[in-house]
C-alpha cells in the first residue's frame, strides 16, 4: 500500500475508532425510526448486535474495533440506500456525521481492497441471523420494548469503550496488523461456506 493511502487509512480509522459509541447512536435512531424501510432498519439492529457483541478475547482492541468501524459505515451506507422514502430525512437529520461517509467509505476501501471490502458488505444475511439477548434482529425493531433492551445494551457499551485517543496514542502505526486479521476473519467464513 502506498504511503499516502496507508497514512491517511490509519488517520481515518483513528477519529472513527475514538468516536465509534457516538457513531453507534446514529445507528440506534435508525433501528427505532419508523421512517425508514424495515429491511433498512433490521441492518441497523444487525450492526449493532454485531459490534456490541463480546467476541475475540485475544486480540488487541484497536484491531478488534477497525472491523466494527467498517461495518458501522457500512450499515450506513445501505440504510441511506435501501431505506425507502425515510432515507433523505435520515441523511438530512444526520448530515454533519454523515457528511464524511462517501469519502471514508472510498478511502477504506481502497486501503482494504475491493475483494476485502465487498466481503464485508457481502454479511448482512449472516448478521441478519444474529440473536443477542435471546432475541432475533427483526424483533429489536417490532418491538419497542426490545429495542430499548438495545439501545440500554449499547449505551453499556460505550460506557465500557476501551479506546481513546490517548489509548491509541502510538499504536496506529501500520496497516498490515489491521488487514490481516480482516483477512483472516475472510479465510474463516470461507471455510464455512460449504459447495452444494
Amino acid at each position: 500500500m502506498e504511503k499516502d493511502l496507508e497514512r491517511s487509512f490509519l488517520e481515518t480509522l483513528a477519529r472513527a475508532l475514538v468516536s465509534l459509541p457516538f457513531d453507534l447512536k446514529i445507528l440506534l435512531e435508525a433501528v427505532s425510526d419508523p421512517d425508514l424501510d424495515h429491511g433498512a432498519r433490521e441492518v441497523a439492529a444487525a450492526a449493532v448486535v454485531y459490534i456490541i457483541a463480546p467476541r475475540e478475547g485475544n486480540v488487541e482492541p484497536y484491531i478488534r474495533y477497525s472491523e466494527d468501524v467498517l461495518v458501522l459505515r457500512l450499515a450506513l451506507c445501505h440504510i441511506l440506500r435501501e431505506g425507502a422514502e425515510g432515507a433523505p430525512a435520515f441523511r438530512q437529520r444526520f448530515a454533519e456525521d454523515l457528511s464524511r461517509l462517501g469519502q471514508e467509505l472510498d478511502l477504506l476501501g481502497r486501503a482494504c481492497g475491493k475483494d476485502l471490502f465487498a466481503w464485508l458488505d457481502s454479511r448482512w444475511a449472516v448478521l441478519g441471523k444474529a440473536v443477542y439477548a435471546r432475541k432475533k434482529i427483526p424483533m429489536f425493531v417490532d418491538d419497542e420494548e426490545v429495542g430499548t433492551l438495545l439501545y440500554d445494551e449499547a449505551m453499556k457499551f460505550g460506557t465500557n469503550y476501551p479506546i481513546s485517543e490517548k489509548s491509541l496514542e502510538g499504536r496506529l502505526k501500520q496497516a498490515q496488523p489491521i488487514l490481516d486479521h480482516l483477512q483472516r476473519k475472510w479465510d474463516q467464513d470461507k471455510k464455512k461456506i460449504t459447495p452444494h
